[in-house]
């Protein structure tokens, strides 16, 4: 995942960013990793099989910079593609996260120039995603003035899926095929001809390899997708979300990003800080908890290792290494619950020096 800057009084003192269980301090040219465990992290200085198992490389990659505002964005994409989009149907892929948001203002500040009809689709996780997320993507819309479409995809499907196969884990994310389907069946119900996607080629690894070139030739509309964030970077995003008065309010309270409550790629440290987000059926995950720890892991850990440590995100395997690491972590140095969550939040609440 990208490294979030960290403001105090309105200065960049360093940078956090989390992989899997572990929470990275950059400050100067030292980086500290701590283990997250429960309230706290413990400072990190081994190099074990759990760690290569989820480590994943900072996006320490850059692009041109194209546009000093986002005056010159807009006129830009209106010069070279307004005759493309003009009297068209655009759908815009919208969760509530900090990227489909910008995706979404940006459109909106086109759709003052350029007549197309914009229609915001807003697909709902039932059981795995926070209810509250639906009330902030209505606020979004309202307050942009877009239509909203919402819907969920097939409850039967879902529960089949977790009941023969659990919840999504690491590499297997059933999840994704469910709302990609959703995503589909609304675009051709609504009639849409272009898509709007919002990655970024920043944010992490894989997306830069994706993206990277897009980006550098300008390029945001690319067959039927159109995409008018791919080049920014999360402190520009943070500006244009922060100025429209729409930041999700989970990045306030130090999440680094808006997803499901039970995603697997989720670390311990984001798991602990959306305990209290309240999903639709809390005893439904946990007799699914309780039937994978029966089947899978029962010779892995105990019940309570297996509950406290969040080991359905793994295989039986990493899941082995995830409690190995934790007993011979020495638990010395400490980065607090509140320490981290104001490292997170402060790119959404301090005001550049």
């Amino acid at each position: 995942m990208e490294r979030y800057p960290v403001f105090n009084s309105g200065q960049l003192v360093g940078y956090v960013r989390t992989f899997s269980d572990f929470v990275e301090y950059t400050h100067g040219d030292v980086a500290k990793i701590f283990l997250w465990s429960n309230d706290s992290g413990s400072l990190y200085t081994g190099n074990g099989p759990f760690y290569n198992a989820v480590y994943e490389p900072p996006t320490n990659e850059s692009l041109a910079k194209r546009f000093d505002n986002v005056d010159e964005r807009i006129n830009y994409i209106l010069a070279k593609y307004g005759k493309n989009i003009e009297g068209k149907h655009i759908m815009a892929d919208l969760s509530g996260g900090k990227d489909s948001t910008a995706n979404l203002i940006l459109l909106t500040k086109l759709r003052e120039k350029v007549s197309f009809k914009l229609t915001a689709v807003y697909i709902h996780m039932p059981l795995l995603e926070p209810t509250e997320n639906y009330s902030f993507v209505e606020k979004i819309a309202s307050k942009l003035d877009v239509p909203l479409e919402t819907t969920t995809p097939d409850k039967n499907k879902l529960l089949y899926y977790m009941a023969t196969q659990g919840l999504p884990k690491r590499g297997d994310r059933w999840c994704t095929y469910l709302k990609t389907r959703s995503l589909r069946e609304v675009k051709k119900k609504i009639k849409a001809e272009i898509e709007a996607k919002a990655e970024r080629a920043l944010e992490a690894g894989k997306r830069y390899e994706r993206l990277s070139s897009l980006a550098n030739k300008g390029i945001y509309l690319n067959g039927g997708v159109i995409n008018l964030v791919h080049d920014l970077t999360i402190t520009e995003i943070a500006e244009l979300l922060k100025k429209e008065g729409l930041v999700h309010p989970h990045y306030i309270q130090g999440l680094p990003r808006v997803s499901c409550r039970f995603c697997p790629y989720r670390g311990l440290y984001e798991l602990k800080l959306s305990e209290k987000h309240e999903v639709e059926d809390e005893g439904t995950i946990d007799s699914i908890l309780a039937r994978t720890y029966r089947e899978y892991y029962s010779q892995v850990s105990t019940l309570e290792e297996f509950l406290t440590y969040h080991l359905w995100r793994f295989t039986p395997s990493v899941a082995k290494l995830r409690l190995q690491e934790e007993k011979e972590t020495l638990h010395s140095e400490k980065l607090t619950l509140d320490q981290a969550r104001e490292m997170f939040s402060s790119l959404w609440v301090a005001s550049r020096g």
